[in-house]
């Protein structure tokens, strides 16, 4: 029982305090004298990460999440080609051949982030999503 008021007693001078800040029509929660930059020191814009090891960090463990979406790349591709049933079976073959690739490389790009180049992928295109995407546009329209 006295958790519960303890409990109540706090809620209720957090809100009390927060009308009462609210109330004097004063409130700012940002100081306007203040620019922004003086407060948290630079845009995340103008931050590149291109040439970081956060880049290539990010680019290994996307890459090694999404190494299945090779396969269907890779289908719509035989098919555009060639034709839907040789895309449906040798599609998946170098679908399933490429994702394993795209994975391994995944993997040493996370496992070795903190060694230069950060900015040159091992495949292309960079990420296996955007190859996927592109492939499937090219064969539906």
């Amino acid at each position: 029982m006295k958790k519960i008021l303890v409990i109540l007693c706090m809620f209720l001078t957090m809100f009390s305090l927060v009308n009462y800040a609210a109330a004097d029509g004063e409130y700012e929660p940002y100081p306007q004298e203040e620019s922004e930059e003086d407060l948290y020191g630079s845009d995340a814009e103008d931050i590149r990460y291109e040439k970081t090891p956060v880049n290539k960090l990010g680019r290994g463990v996307i890459n090694t999440a999404t190494c299945w979406a090779e396969i269907p790349a890779q289908m719509a591709k035989v098919s555009k080609e060639h034709d839907p049933a040789l895309g449906c079976t040798l599609g998946v073959v170098e679908g399933a051949i490429s994702g394993i690739v795209r994975g391994a490389t995944g993997i040493f790009d996370a496992l070795t982030f903190f060694i230069p180049p950060y900015d040159k992928p091992i495949m292309k295109p960079e990420y296996s999503l955007t190859n996927a995407d592109n492939k499937i546009k090219e064969y539906l329209w």
